[in-house]
């Protein structure tokens, strides 16, 4: 083993979570570093898998599947305080927000399209970090770290298939790199095809079959307990009136429900409807995709210390989610005098009430959510010495485009002219809903709702870092940060979405724009070195300065942090850390535009006891500029101890806590808090308002009533999570059989607190929201000449939610009970990989990912979510449904 001399320089490298560079990796707050190597060998298919897999990784996190506004993205969230406080860094710079807020209102970094070939490793410090890297690092900071060089070139593919079907994968990637004496440059190309996972094709999701109910009535069921029933949304028509039929209830036939549906049709002629649908067999567990990455990185030497950087990613990738038919129910209201027909009973003074419902199964092709999302990012730079001290001024622009088409939507308007609720009407230009609709009639109702999104940041920072003096316990360093940028995003949707144009399909878009200028500051300090039981003591500490040159009530973040490490022995090291830390309000969350609505609420009527009166009111939602900064602290006291030269272990203790934290106020809480929201008085209408409140009018009969309401995000929320983490890394003794190596990793989350309002009780969410308070991985990896294999193992603890259950009393008769906890089981799995290098630069790899097939916990029967579709816990991204994989590669080096 070499030993350093005297004379040699230390090198220092930089780790996230400071500015600093220093000889020794650990810090102040823990870091988990992934390492090229162990992508490869832990049997994950991407790098949006991998994060999910850490043991940092709680809570709701996006995986590709999601329905609605951000379909095809996938987001970390560290410690479970959600993506959108997540710091997520591509070689230490921001990025673009995924254009399209999560849910409508939460922003966050999209790292599904992050090519796992260009990965050199990956850094996780978890916990507060806004005192270096200001908004955002609340629950803490990913820091994907690209190549930057490579010595000749690589090709590989690699096949995934899962033994189930569907979902087949195909992975290829070139890398090349071009060395000169001064400069190098590397560029790298991959490629991903991943094909769609359909209900029809798990057999724990999908085996119909007809069955006979607790009164022996017949009945269709799906799903994992075979009682998931079909959809009523088939076809049938409701004419309240009876205007043109004898009852009020028309249903299809069994000859007409399989002239309509097909095999899609069900018939069990049980309550009102007869005619059912099949809606599971064709909805996607996982879409299909087409996804190109390129990266680009140089550097050129001036000379011996100054060097010139860039780098350019960007991807392409288009995705397609498998979706049921298009159903709709809506009511239609026929004007008595004219036969006219409107969604608005209001149009007219007297009319005929009339309800339907469809399955559009006469649209041609099959239904899906299309989206292409393209990225780029560049980023260029200076970096070198002045005297002792080193400077890197660099900027960064980072793109993302966001367009999706959600295809066989039924427009509002055409609707009204084709439809008739006369099943005798011979006027060749109608369409009676239990009727088969002819092609023309088919294309003269399909539309396609459309968004584009797009956002952007750029961003220049200069670093100033260096040793400043020379103390008795050793070297006092700093580092300075100065920082603009500039982030915007625009959410578009089309004319006729926005105008209500499509039936059961509605939204708004948004728009704006902010800058923000930053200082900061980082000492460490040695306060002592080399005396009885203090090998070192050294203390960390940053002090920054955020401030938003915008049109919200953000202004300005101050955010310190203080750390201390103690090593009583060169191999024991004890750290804690505390600080600050805040988030800017998401950008939609402030600009989002104006949807109008109808709402309506009871409370007990003013004059007449024991009565409920329904209020009716115009309903605004939007943007709230008046929004100000989450803010909040953050704890960790932690061990880490190499015990010998071949093992080593960590203990974290941690703590978060963020106080403002955004949310959408309720109709009913804006009414409980009248001297917070009644704007009465102070405007005449919500459209002059622009803060969340309501304003109240009298009606005929002189009671007051609520005129309209003014509804938007608000600063409200509490968040806490606290919990450890451990580790233990063990390299065996080298013996005939080989080298082994074993890891293990685990977190146990002590509490995850939620608090809507000031006013309202403490939710612990590991008690109520199915988070798992147990996480876990380990790995055992051998190595022999040109053989290795490795054996990797994710653990996710059991979770425990509350839901609505349907009970059995003592005297056999069911009941519901809300707020009922249920408890998921633990979800394990397990990943082998082999490999062999062969003699002519070429590596063979195989494999099996969840090599015991397991599937996601399910619900308790008597919960009503059980026959729910997808019939397991979707927002938990450890889950998946995909089962066993087998894998195949080969990568050849020239």
């Amino acid at each position: 083993m070499q030993t350093q001399t005297a004379d040699e320089p230390i090198e220092k490298i930089q780790v996230t979570g400071s500015r600093i560079k220093r000889a020794d990796f650990e810090g102040v707050a823990p870091v988990t570093v992934i390492s090229a190597g162990e992508i490869a060998n832990s049997g994950l298919t991407s790098i949006a898998e991998v994060l999910q897999s850490s043991i940092a990784s709680s809570g709701g996190s996006l995986n590709g599947e999601s329905d609605g506004f951000t379909d095809s993205a996938s987001s970390v969230n560290l410690r479970g305080m959600g993506a959108n406080r997540t710091l997520v860094l591509i070689n230490g710079r921001r990025q673009a927000s995924f254009p399209s807020a999560a849910g409508g209102t939460s922003n966050f970094v999209d790292v599904s399209d992050i090519p796992t070939a260009a990965v050199q490793r990956i850094e996780i410090l978890t916990g507060g970090a806004s005192a270096i890297y200001g908004s955002d690092a609340v629950g803490g900071v990913v820091n994907i770290i690209l190549k930057t060089e490579y010595e000749g070139a690589k090709v590989a593919v690699k096949y995934n298939d899962p033994t189930q079907g569907g979902g087949e994968q195909l992975d290829l990637s070139y890398l090349q790199g071009f060395n000169t004496e001064n400069s190098q440059t590397l560029v790298m190309l991959e490629y991903k095809n991943v094909k769609q996972i359909q209900t029809y094709q798990r057999d724990l999701f999908y085996s119909p079959a007809y069955y006979e109910d607790d009164e022996g009535e017949t009945r269709w069921g799906a799903g994992p307990y075979g009682d998931a029933s079909a959809s009523s949304w088939a076809s049938w028509v409701r004419d309240y009136d009876k205007v043109y039929t004898s009852d009020k209830y028309s249903p299809v036939d069994e000859a007409q429900c399989e002239n309509l549906f097909g095999d899609k049709g069900v018939y069990t002629p049980v309550g009102k409807y007869d005619c059912y649908y099949d809606k599971y067999a064709d909805r996607g567990l996982q879409s299909a995709y087409d996804r190109l990455n390129l990266v680009l990185s140089s550097t050129y030497d001036l000379n011996d210390d100054w060097q010139l950087y860039g780098m350019v990613n960007a991807s392409y990738k288009e995705s397609t989610k498998y979706k049921d038919e298009k159903g709709f129910g809506t009511y239609i209201y026929e004007d008595t005098a004219s036969g006219a027909l409107s969604y608005e009973k209001t149009d007219f003074d007297d009319y005929n009430k009339f309800q339907m419902r469809r399955r559009m199964e006469e649209y041609p092709g099959t239904r899906t959510y299309d989206t292409q999302n393209t990225k780029a990012a560049i980023s260029f730079g200076i970096d070198g010495a002045i005297g002792d001290y080193e400077l890197d001024v660099s900027w960064s622009s980072s793109y993302n485009k966001y367009e999706k088409q959600n295809h066989h939507m039924v427009k509002a308007d055409a609707l009204l002219d084709l439809v008739t609720f006369d099943p005798n009407d011979t006027d060749a230009s109608k369409w009676y809903p239990n009727n088969k609709l002819t092609t023309e009639q088919a294309e003269s109702l399909i539309g396609d709702s459309t968004k584009e999104s797009d956002s952007s940041m750029h961003q220049l920072q200069a670093v100033f870092t260096g040793d400043l003096i020379e103390l008795s316990a050793g070297t006092l360093a700093f580092a300075t940060t100065a920082e603009w940028a500039r982030e915007s995003y625009e959410d578009t949707l089309d004319a006729t979405t926005t105008s209500g144009g499509y039936i059961g399909m509605g939204g708004t878009g948004g728009k704006g724009d902010r800058d923000r200028v930053a200082i900061a500051g980082e000492l460490q300090i040695p306060l002592l070195a080399d005396i009885t039981a203090v090998k070192s003591l050294e203390l960390s500490a940053a002090l920054r300065y955020d401030h938003y040159l915008d049109d919200s009530s953000v202004g300005g973040a101050t955010t310190p942090q203080v750390g201390l490490m103690y090593r009583p022995i060169e191999e024991v090291l004890v750290r804690a850390n505390w600080g600050k830390s805040f988030r800017a309000p998401d950008m939609h969350r402030l600009y989002a535009g104006i949807t109008r609505s109808f709402g309506s609420t009871e409370y007990p009527h003013p004059t007449i006891p024991d009565e409920v009166y329904e209020d009716q009111y115009d309903g605004i939602s939007s943007g709230n500029l008046n929004l100000t900064e989450e803010k909040g602290d953050f704890w960790n006291l932690g061990l880490v101890a190499n015990i010998t030269d071949n093992a080593d272990l960590t203990l974290d203790w941690w703590n978060i806590e963020l106080e403002g934290a955004v949310k959408t106020i309720s109709t009913d809480e804006m009414l409980d808090d009248a001297a917070q929201y009644d704007q009465t008085g102070n405007y005449t209408s919500c459209d002059q308002m622009n803060i969340v409140g309501y304003l109240n009018e009298f009606d005929d009969d002189g009671i007051e009533n609520l005129q309209c309401m003014r509804k938007g995000p608000i600063n409200s929320a509490y968040e806490a999570s606290e919990g450890i983490d451990a580790s233990f890394n063990y390299l065996f003794p080298e013996t005939a059989a080989g080298e082994f190596k074993l890891k293990l990793a685990a977190s146990y989350l002590i509490k995850k607190e939620y608090q809507e309002t000031l006013d309202s009780d403490i939710e612990e969410q590991t008690e109520t929201d199915y988070f798992p308070k147990w996480k876990g991985k380990a790995s055992i990896n051998w190595k022999m000449e040109d053989f290795s294999a490795t054996l990797a193992y994710y653990y996710t603890g059991e979770a425990k939610g509350t839901d609505t259950f349907t009970l059995i009393d003592a005297d056999g008769e069911e009941y519901e009970e809300d707020d009922y906890t249920d408890t998921l089981g633990a979800y394990q799995t397990l990943n082998l990989t082999l490999s062999y290098s062969a003699p002519w630069d070429g590596k063979f790899t195989a494999g099996v990912k969840n090599l015991t097939d397991e599937m996601p916990p399910l619900y308790d029967e008597r919960n009503d979510e059980h026959n729910s579709w997808p019939f397991y816990e979707e927002d938990n991204s450890s889950y998946s449904a995909v089962g066993r994989s087998v894998f195949f590669g080969y990568s050849q080096k020239f």
